[in-house]
């Protein structure tokens, strides 16, 4: 029996890090990617905020640029996407290679978003602040029928990410001084700075709410 149960916890360990990897190797080319952006920034990863009702949750990458905060949220998912705004669950397919396709659910991430950018503007003590919601897919995916119309959200895959974050900077100009940029990134830094232990509670906690 007790071999089962440390079967069990091996299984799940490979399967939480596994997946935890092809996470972060996503957030890491997303990184990558703004690294390009032009104007004054700073970037915060993994950074762990307190909500209003005492939860904690998880931001992949916040952005601080002159045109205002980017909210990224990193779904490195391979397969086709299907989605709407108004969803509970998107869906990821796959062919099953007899002429079916194999699907599965996955919480909506301009949702899991929303949740991140209420978090942010709850720590910092400002609504004013013009921010972004950014979901970025990897490129081995296919956004099939993603149906969203909200200001300020967008969902796109990691090869349009540059082009549409200068796109939005172009159009809303600089808003935030170098001043305002450091500050933010004082005030949010410290929430970065979370143990593996943490990390990793945290992460089992949201595998047991938002996956089917």
């Amino acid at each position: 029996m007790i071999w089962v149960i440390v079967l069990v916890l091996i299984c799940y360990v490979i399967v939480s890090f596994g997946g935890r990897n092809r996470g972060q190797c996503g957030e890491s080319k997303i990184y990558d990617t703004l690294e390009k952006l032009s104007g004054c920034k700073a970037m915060l990863p993994n950074c762990y905020l307190p909500t209003e009702n005492g939860d904690v949750t998880e931001v992949d990458l916040i952005l601080i640029h002159e045109s205002g905060i980017y909210v990224i949220e990193s779904k490195n998912y391979s397969g086709w996407i299907f989605g709407s705004e108004h969803q509970r669950y998107w869906t990821q397919s796959f062919s099953d290679g007899k002429g079916g396709s194999q699907k599965y659910k996955f919480y909506n991430p301009i949702w899991q978003n929303d949740t991140h950018i209420k978090a942010l503007q709850w720590v910092l003590g400002d609504t004013r602040v013009n921010i972004y919601s950014y979901i970025v897919f990897g490129d081995e995916c296919r956004l099939m029928d993603i149906r969203q119309n909200t200001d300020n959200y967008y969902v796109v895959q990691r090869k349009e990410l540059l082009s549409s974050v200068k796109a939005n900077a172009e159009a809303y100009g600089s808003l935030l001084s170098d001043e305002m940029i450091d500050w933010y990134y004082r005030e949010l830094y410290p929430y970065t700075q979370v143990s593996e232990e943490q990390k990793m509670e945290h992460a089992r906690k949201i595998h047991e709410r938002y996956h089917m």
